[in-house]
């Protein structure tokens, strides 16, 4: 008979001995975790990273905010001095006069119109097809959109201007224009600019100069005398007909002694180009501008008479 001893106080516990799995309770845990849905798997673990930073981003906005507020401010010595030229918008609609053109170029920061009308008229910039005893650039400033530096100075612009009118045209061989020289055909498109509301009239309003200055007679056009008078409306009056100036085609034959506004490439087509009709008068038809032409002055009787009906003149 034995007899297992009792164990004494202070004595160490019996060690145990591990129970091993079986290869069975094995088979079956890897066939457990084996099972389980990869995805799961990776959605807990973006899930998780997602937390981290919206976590952290408190953290890193407090300390940007944090440094930005602790840190010495830099001395006017260490601070690069910098220049900003932005571009200025110089937006020139067609039809302009040079002191109109002077007036919107003066009201570009830092710059002076007395400097550009000073540029226009002082001889050194010239265009090429600006004859040699003519010292005017009217009509040679072509009206376009423009972006204007800060520092570019007002004869600066006045080149550029001219530049673009050269570039106009050269694109169109302006110097090739017949019956007219190149510097007739400027005036003539700066008539036909102001004269003309409607593109489709143009060539028309061209012919009537062309017929008319062929035939010695007066040009007797409003545009001139609205230059003369400062503007219109409002329109020119008997009284206005009869003021002495060159520019008066009502007192004058031929075409005024420079152009009177600025003037796109149609209106230098038209007058390069005009229509083959014998025209020698016309008068507004209807509100939106449009022209009834006649060739004889009876007929031009009855498109005025027409006219004031209507209630245009």
């Amino acid at each position: 008979m034995s007899v297992t001893p009792t164990p004494r106080r202070g004595d160490p516990s019996p060690s145990r001995t591990p129970v091993k799995a079986t290869r069975s309770e094995l088979q079956a845990a890897h066939s457990r975790s084996s099972t389980r849905p990869r995805g799961d798997r990776r959605g807990r673990t973006l899930l998780a990273l997602l937390i981290v930073v919206v976590l952290l981003i408190p953290l890193v906005v407090g300390a940007l905010w944090l440094y930005h507020k602790v840190r010495p401010s830099p001395s006017a010595s260490d601070t690069p001095s910098v220049t900003l030229a932005p571009d200025v918008t110089l937006l020139l609609p067609p039809g302009l006069t040079i002191a109109e053109i002077a007036a919107r170029v003066g009201e570009i920061p830092g710059k002076d119109a007395a400097k550009f009308l000073a540029a226009v008229t002082s001889g050194t910039i010239r265009s090429r097809y600006q004859p040699a005893d003519v010292t005017s650039l009217d009509g040679f400033l072509f009206p376009d959109t423009y972006f204007i530096g800060a520092t570019e100075s007002e004869e600066s612009i006045v080149q550029r201007l001219v530049d673009r009118f050269d570039e106009i045209g050269d694109k169109i061989n302006l110097g090739s224009a017949t019956k007219m020289t190149p510097y007739q055909t400027v005036i003539a498109a700066s008539l036909i600019q102001k004269e003309a509301k409607l593109a489709e009239d143009a060539p028309l309003i061209s012919a009537v100069i062309r017929n008319r200055f062929a035939d010695e007679m007066l040009l007797q056009i409003d545009a001139t005398l609205c230059l003369i008078k400062g503007g219109c409306p409002p329109s020119p009056t008997n009284a206005d007909k009869e003021i002495d100036s060159p520019y008066n085609t009502y007192k004058n034959i031929g075409l005024p002694p420079t152009p009177i506004c600025s003037v796109t490439e149609a209106s230098l087509l038209a007058a390069m180009n005009p229509s083959d009709v014998k025209y020698k008068f016309y008068v507004l038809s209807d509100a939106n501008g449009k022209h009834a032409f006649a060739t004889t002055l009876a007929e031009h009787d009855r498109n005025v008479a027409a006219a004031r009906a209507k209630g245009l003149l």
